[in-house]
Formats: C-alpha cells, structure tokens, sequence
C-alpha cells in the first residue's frame, strides 16, 4: 500500500510539473542569428536560394548524413522545394515562398514527422562597401500542450542557426578567395584587345532563372544552322546586353560567332561587336559559381578607374557533354571597357 501511494504521489507530481510546463512555455517562438559575410550579396544569394548548395552548409544535413533530399521545382525560385526524410531527422520540407533578390527570402518549414507543424523562416541581406550582413530568423506558433518543445528547441535551433551562417560564411568567403588559396577559385583579371567580331544570334529579353533553357533551346540549332550554311560557327557564347536585377531579367543572346559578310538564316540575326579594349578572366568551374568572375572584373575596372561599356560577353570554350568533370570547364567572360 506504502508503494502505490509513493507512486501515486510521484505520479501526482510529473503530472503537476507537465502542466506547469504546458501553461509556463510559451505558444511562440523566435530566433534569430546574424553574421558578417566578406563577399557581395551576388554571391551569398546563390549559397542561400538554390537548395543544392543551403544542403551544403545546412547543419541539419550533418546531424544525419544518411536522409535523403529531393529538390523539386526550378531551385532558386518562387515555389521551388526542398524535401528530406531520415531517420534522425524526419521528413518535411523547405519551400521558397517569395524571393526579392539580393535583399529577402521568405520560406514555409513544415514538419511532417516525427511531429506535425508549421513555421516561417526568413534570410534579410544587407551588401555595405562589399561585405553582406545576413540575419536569419525562424517564427513558429505551437498549441498546447505541444508548446512545451520550445523549451527544449529553442536553445538547439539557436546554436544551429549560427553554425549554420559560420559555414555559409566560410562557403562564400572560399568562393571569393584568388588562385592558389585554400577552396578558391581562379579569378585572375586581365585586359585584352577584343578583336571586331560577328555572331549569329537569338537575341531576347528573358527572366535569369530562364538563362540555361534559353541556351538549351537556341545554341545548338544555331550550331547546326551555321554548319549546315558553311559559316564556320565559332565557340558558343552567352551575350548581356542588360541585366536588371529588380525585374530579375536579361536582355541577351544565344550567339554563335560567324565569319564577317555572314548572312543569317531565317529566325536569326547577325550581331556585329567592333574591336574595343576589354577586361577579363578565364574561369575554370560550373556555372553556378561564375558569379565570382563577374565580381572579380567589376572590382579590376574599377580599381582601374575605368567604364564598363555593354555588352558582357561569355565564351563556354568547354563543351559539358564531353567533359564531365565541371571543375575543369572553361568560359572566358568579357567586359568592354573604356
């Protein structure tokens, strides 16, 4: 008898403890963590909106090596989601609910398992003098009783969110380090005399999330046009001619150099750039990270006190169908200057 009401009373008193918990904790909860980046917001946006590269600096993906994610929709756009499922981690997903670039994200986290919930996350960028801030806030409502978690949460999701800049951090500080460093990449700037040349071309202004099915559909039947007129089609190149980062969209061209006097064939036209002094940077590396030869130009013209003069161009001297490994992909970029 003396056991069972010990046990009653012990009973007694978790029961009393979880309802103090349920009623103390609160039914919100925030947290935020903000870091200094050494590099322009161009390149912290692209290590923060596309999916494939927030899994490399997530810290949620080390805690369990073995779940698997899928990206479904166009990675680094509105609508665009990130879902897992582990054993350590469960399942649920991360889904870009607005994006204006270079400045705010605005995503929906949803837990399916091992527990069902809701919460809203947000990155604010700030770019000063060539350093990004980035504050990274996550917003969540739990009913009771289920709000006693944010007691246990709060302090882990806290130390996760700032590994978790430290390592985005160190990702786009690598990204803007020149040859020779540790992670860095080839960005070495020089000028050249840019020799008059003409293009076969479809030129059209077109979103930038757009850019590589624009070169999927135009620059291999351009190719195969200019081969089959014997024109001697050159190396493939991507021409800007604006780039509005508030409308997120480019006025370019899918271009083929062609022989001077070429005549272009119907749904085509020719483009002729004169001879010009230029600046520019061999990069060696996927697409995705060219953003620091861009950068990495800007910064030599101006240094130089000189005058970017449209357009930019881009030469992929390395065709990725017959070379594999990305790392080794060559594309000159080309600014005029004056």
């Amino acid at each position: 008898m003396k056991v069972l009401k010990t046990l009653a009373w012990i009973i007694g008193i978790i029961l009393l403890v979880v309802i103090v918990l349920v009623f103390a904790a609160p039914t919100r909860m925030h947290v935020e963590r903000t870091v200094e980046i050494n590099a322009p917001a161009t390149i912290v946006w692209n290590d923060i909106v596309k999916f494939e590269r927030f899994n490399e600096w997530s810290t949620w993906k080390k805690m369990d090596s073995a779940a698997k994610y899928t990206i479904s929709g166009d990675d680094g756009t509105v609508g665009a989601i990130d879902a897992w499922q582990g054993d350590k981690i469960g399942k649920g997903q991360l889904q870009h609910l607005s994006l204006e670039p270079y400045k705010t994200v605005q995503q929906k986290l949803t837990f399916i398992t091992p527990f069902s919930s809701e919460s809203d996350v947000f990155f604010h960028l700030s770019e000063a003098a060539g350093k990004t801030k980035v504050t990274w806030s996550f917003d969540a409502h739990y009913k009771r009783p289920q709000n006693v978690m944010s007691f246990f949460m709060k302090g882990s999701l806290e130390n996760d969110f700032e590994q978790g800049l430290s390592n985005l951090k160190s990702m786009a500080e690598a990204e803007m380090k020149g040859p020779g460093t540790p992670n860095g990449i080839d960005v070495t700037v020089k000028e050249m005399d840019f020799p008059a040349t003409t293009y076969v071309a479809v030129r059209k202004t077109i979103p930038m999330s757009k850019i590589s099915d624009y070169y999927h559909k135009n620059l291999r039947t351009i190719y195969q046009a200019a081969t089959a007129a014997k024109l001697q089609p050159g190396v493939p190149c991507g021409i800007f001619f604006t780039w509005d980062k508030n409308l997120q969209q480019t006025d370019m061209a899918a271009a083929i150099p062609v022989p001077e006097g070429s005549k272009p064939a119907p749904g085509y036209e020719i483009i002729t750039l004169p001879a010009a002094q230029a600046a520019y940077a061999d990069y060696y590396g996927p697409y995705d990270k060219i953003a620091n030869a861009h950068v990495a130009i800007h910064k030599f013209i101006a240094k130089k006190g000189k005058k970017i003069i449209p357009p930019t161009i881009e030469m992929y001297l390395t065709d990725p169908g017959t070379e594999k490994d990305s790392s080794k992909w060559l594309t000159k970029v080309i600014y005029f200057i004056k």
